[in-house]
């Protein structure tokens, strides 16, 4: 499953103080193991610093593509309010099976999963203020594709954030270069809005909105 790869890929490729092969020999199996993977991804990727930056604000209705267990989502799901909606995208019915188990157990109300296709989110709906690619877009088999797709289900003025390992800083040719996504936004039909994403070691912030 190229789209994401695995659940344990995504994740393993997270743990950025870990050397790459010896992350993703480390599959999380329990509540316990996500705790100690999400600390260590909020000291890195500063998720709050983030969603200040790229806008995120109570009541929107917002799209993650990539969700895998549900880090970000929660995250989104508290900063969007009871007024907002987070719809959860994966390719793997295991991942959304996780976000809904959460959901149940803390009732939480604003989060409705969505089982999308590996050129296509599937969003249900074509007025989201914001879609999020969290961490995952170096694992989209067709990125461009998936990109161009993915502007039918925001509305005027709404953006596609793109939260991604950073080629450069990271020195690894597995990730993206920041003018590769550029590549891609404009085969997709996006302008590039460029943000501040200096205070990330090892990620970039790329803001698009469709032409």
């Amino acid at each position: 499953m190229k789209h994401h790869i695995s659940r344990t890929v995504l994740i393993a490729c997270t743990l950025l103080c870990l050397p790459f092969t010896a992350a993703t020999s480390q599959v999380p199996q329990g509540a316990h193991n996500f705790e100690a993977i999400d600390t260590m991804r909020d000291r890195d990727l500063q998720p709050d610093r983030v969603m200040d930056v790229i806008g995120l604000r109570p009541g929107m209705v917002v799209g993650e593509a990539g969700a895998s267990y549900g880090y970000f989502t929660f995250k989104m799901s508290n900063r969007v309010g009871s007024a907002g909606i987070v719809y959860a995208n994966d390719i793997d019915p295991d991942a959304l099976q996780l976000i809904e188990k959460r959901c149940g157990l803390q009732k939480t109300s604003n989060i409705k999963t969505v089982l999308g296709e590996v050129a296509d989110p599937r969003f249900p709906r074509d007025n989201l203020d914001m879609i999020v690619v969290f961490d995952c877009l170096f694992e989209f088999s067709k990125p461009a594709e998936w990109m161009k797709n993915a502007r039918t289900y925001l509305k005027p003025g709404g953006r596609l954030v793109i939260v991604d390992p950073d080629r450069s800083k990271m020195a690894s040719q597995h990730f993206l270069s920041r003018q590769q996504i550029r590549d891609f936004a404009r085969q997709s039909g996006y302008t590039v809005i460029e943000v501040a994403d200096g205070f990330l070691k090892t990620h970039m912030i790329v803001v698009l909105q469709p032409a």
